[in-house]
């Protein structure tokens, strides 16, 4: 006999609204619908970051700012403006109960990515917030960091390390086979496009256009040491940003194979996905990359059996003629791994509202952050975030959850959009993080 389970799905609204960020739960339907709990919002005791800045690269590229345990008990997720990071146990009825002690501190400034290592919790701490404007600006570093997660679910911090010369993490990851690793992604585009220097909020006093890797050693008390710092190999398989012509080789987005020592990387600015190796000295060796057909790979996924990646790519490629975001199917099955073939290409459904970013150019007001699979990989789900936040935007629409059913090849088509208005999600406020558990 076949045991049915609870089928539930995770975001968190990000709400810029004083202390009313948020955790939105979801029952996952079998035809890739989804129906709100019963005990909708869970809050998370904090606020979220206001990123009202005219679509400028970044401020706040992240991903996974919301995590499931594997056990399926526990759900953890960031307060970026608080600077503190929410723990919930998560009950059988799909309901959020906030552990003892909940929310806590980040040890830093805009906490913005989680990872598990064990029971050791992974964050990233961006120092990216213009409302946080004189941390950002000197009295504060972005930083990497450990906690010891107690028997009881609340944390205590174990050890801390700064990230120099204002590079800015976005994305802190221990990939589950390898629970002694752990990879940290820096990315910063802080440059006034405009030439106006009123759209985009420089954090410092010079422009910027940094990336690199990290490669840190997760012991067993929970401690992070730095092994490896990774500079990108400049290639030339993609295609370049419009507008940012000379900007360096950069990475956004990491993730790892499930079973080959293999760490895949979005190499934003050329529009590749690139592949590293790994050893057990924390040695990272350059593979090769392979080209991307969309504009901008940011967020990356493989499925459990390392057979398909997938990327979500921020914006429409015009020569292209795309009119949204696209999400890139690669095939990395036995050889292919270390040099993957994209096998499928797919526009998200678009609200229609455009406008003209600082980098002077028209993209779309709603564009594809991150992405999750269920536990039976048969959807991937995808958020798309309402990024023109400016007062003369009059829309309400463009926060939006995809549901997309995958086939029997792990190609996705589309079957489903939720529009997060509906369900409380203020229209000022970029929603993040999707996490889906059965129970």
């Amino acid at each position: 006999m076949t045991t049915r389970h609870n089928q539930f799905l995770y975001i968190q609204t990000n709400d810029i609204r004083e202390g009313q960020n948020a955790v939105l739960g979801y029952n996952r339907k079998d035809d890739g619908t989804l129906e709100p709990l019963p005990g909708n919002p869970f809050y998370t005791g904090g606020t979220g970051i206001n990123n009202d800045t005219h679509g400028k690269l970044g401020p706040h590229d992240n991903d996974t700012p919301l995590i499931i345990s594997p056990d399926g008990k526990r759900l953890f997720t960031v307060n970026t403006h608080s600077n503190t990071v929410a723990v919930f146990d998560i009950q059988p009825d799909g309901s959020l109960r906030h552990v003892k002690g909940s929310p806590f501190s980040s040890h830093g400034v805009a906490p913005n990515s989680l990872s598990l290592s064990g029971t050791t919790l992974l964050l990233s701490n961006r120092n990216e917030d213009y409302h946080q404007i004189e941390a950002l600006r000197g009295a504060a570093k972005a930083s990497y960091v450990s906690f010891a997660i107690e028997h009881n679910g609340a944390l205590r911090f174990v050890s801390k390390i700064d990230v120099e010369n204002s590079q800015k993490p976005t994305q802190v990851y221990s990939p589950p086979a390898w629970p002694e690793f752990a990879f940290g992604n820096d990315f910063q585009v802080d440059v006034d496009f405009d030439g106006e220097g009123t759209r985009s909020f420089l954090a410092g006093t010079k422009p910027s256009v940094q990336g690199q890797l990290h490669a840190f050693q997760v012991a067993r008390d929970g401690r992070l040491t730095e092994h490896r710092l990774v500079q990108l190999p400049e290639t030339n398989a993609g295609y370049k940003y419009k507008g940012m012509d000379g900007v360096p080789s950069m990475p956004l987005g990491i993730w790892a194979h499930p079973v080959e020592p293999l760490l895949y990387v979005g190499f934003v600015t050329r529009n590749e996905l690139g592949v590293f190796s790994f050893d057990r000295d924390r040695e990272m060796t350059f593979m090769g990359s392979v080209a991307n057909s969309g504009q901008d790979i940011c967020w990356l996924l493989t499925n459990k059996k390392g057979t398909r990646l997938y990327t979500v790519n921020n914006l429409p490629r015009s020569d292209k003629d795309d009119k949204a975001a696209t999400v890139s199917t690669y095939d990395i099955s036995g050889a292919r791994a270390v040099k993957p073939v994209e096998i499928s290409r797919l526009q998200l459904p678009h609200p229609g509202e455009w406008f003209i970013n600082n980098r002077m150019f028209s993209q779309p007001g709603s564009t594809a952050f991150q992405c999750a699979l269920n536990p039976e990989e048969t959807f991937l789900y995808v958020i798309c975030q309402r990024i023109n936040q400016t007062d003369e935007n009059k829309s309400e629409e463009g926060n939006i959850l995809h549901s997309l059913r995958l086939n029997g090849e792990g190609i996705p088509s589309v079957a489903h959009a939720r529009h997060l208005g509906q369900d409380g999600v203020h229209f000022r406020s970029r929603p993040q993080g999707i996490a889906t558990v059965n129970r």
